[in-house]
């Protein structure tokens, strides 16, 4: 007798995607669910995608092997010399870069590795010259040389490096400048970022409408999604945790309302574009997990504001992290319920289509 997966899986070419919807209507048993999602696999594209992780590992150890080359022979070399091996592996990687072509990997990952010298230079110039130099400046300069080579890769991991470096820049220039200066705080400070950070992904999103192709892996989507969430989450977790003192330690005293009220907009925000109008469970199951470890922060700050978290009474602290407890596992099941209710609602909406 022959497998009801076999007959349906001979008659075309399915993708994972749509042998969900058969295992949704019945034509395919759960014990054959696995086995149909492995006759699905892609074998090109998971080919393609170990060439370019493989390539990525490579360019990652070989820079790391050219700073940590520096870091322990520094003493032993003359400056001409550090200069001349960043500058000669700047020229190399470059040139490289073109004869491989920018729009193939390994031409992308050649002029990342150039960016990536291009900092190491400017760190070995300030280092031999003195310059007096700001950590911030040094970033900013670094995003500045390497814009044109940002620009012409059109790769997304470039473009990843740049905004990391120019964050980087604008951080430690508020650090050093405007925090003291009292003209930002740190929880402003993070809100912004993560601000930035949600409109770099709109953008993204704009662009690979746009038809930029390169944009269009979903690694791009969720990390951006995840940096926004993330780098408010900490202000936003801080205010409703100000009554322990361990946290105030850790963070500081600068509780605001305004971390809560941008982690709640971003939470929003990505929920409505990422259920609505571009569906995507990994969005949604990112923010749905700092949401509900939030939610379980606000349950703890209102049972210490009612029963309270007295650890030399009894009857009072174990009242309370009994009923944390079912609190944090209430949250959690709703969580899961949640996201398994919007999956459904994302794959009727992909079979309707």
């Amino acid at each position: 007798m022959t497998r009801p997966v076999d007959k349906e899986i001979q008659t075309k070419t399915l993708h994972a995607e749509e042998v969900d919807v058969l295992r949704r209507h019945g034509l395919i048993p759960a014990g054959q669910y696995l086995d149909a999602v492995y006759l699905c696999r892609d074998t090109e594209y998971w080919t393609r995608w170990a060439l370019r992780a493989l390539l990525a590992l490579g360019v990652v150890h070989l820079l790391a092997g050219v700073i940590f080359f520096f870091a322990y022979n520094w003493d032993n070399l003359k400056p001409v010399t550090k200069l001349a091996i960043l500058q000669g592996g700047i020229f190399v990687s470059v040139v490289a870069a073109i004869i491989a072509k920018l729009d193939r990997a390994a031409g992308q990952a050649l002029l990342i590795g150039a960016s990536v010298l291009t900092g190491t230079l400017l760190a070995v110039i300030g280092q031999i010259y003195q310059t007096g130099a700001d950590n911030y400046e040094l970033f900013a300069m670094w995003a500045l040389l390497i814009a044109p080579w940002v620009i012409a890769s059109r790769s997304a991991a470039h473009w990843f490096l740049w905004l990391i470096i120019s964050c980087l820049a604008f951080s430690l220039y508020a650090f050093q400048t405007l925090i003291p200066a009292g003209t930002l705080s740190a929880v402003e400070l993070a809100c912004l970022i993560a601000l930035v950070t949600a409109a770099v992904l709109a953008m993204r999103e704009l662009a690979v409408r746009s038809g930029a192709s390169w944009l269009e892996a979903d690694w791009t989507r969720y990390v951006l999604a995840l940096g926004a969430v993330a780098i408010v989450f900490v202000p936003a977790i801080r205010y409703p945790l100000d009554f322990m003192p361990f946290i105030e330690y850790i963070m500081g005293t600068d509780a605001q309302v305004l971390g809560v009220l941008t982690f709640i907009a971003i939470v929003a925000a990505l929920s409505v574009v990422y259920i609505r109008v571009l569906p995507d469970s990994g969005v949604i199951a990112i923010s749905a997990g700092f949401f509900a470890i939030f939610l379980m922060t606000v349950g703890a700050r209102l049972l210490n504001e009612t029963i309270g978290f007295d650890w030399d009474v009894a009857s009072r602290i174990l009242p309370s992290l009994v009923l944390l407890v079912l609190w944090c596992a209430a949250v959690t099941a709703g969580t899961l319920k949640s996201l398994a209710s919007v999956r459904r609602h994302i794959s009727s909406g992909g079979s309707d289509d």
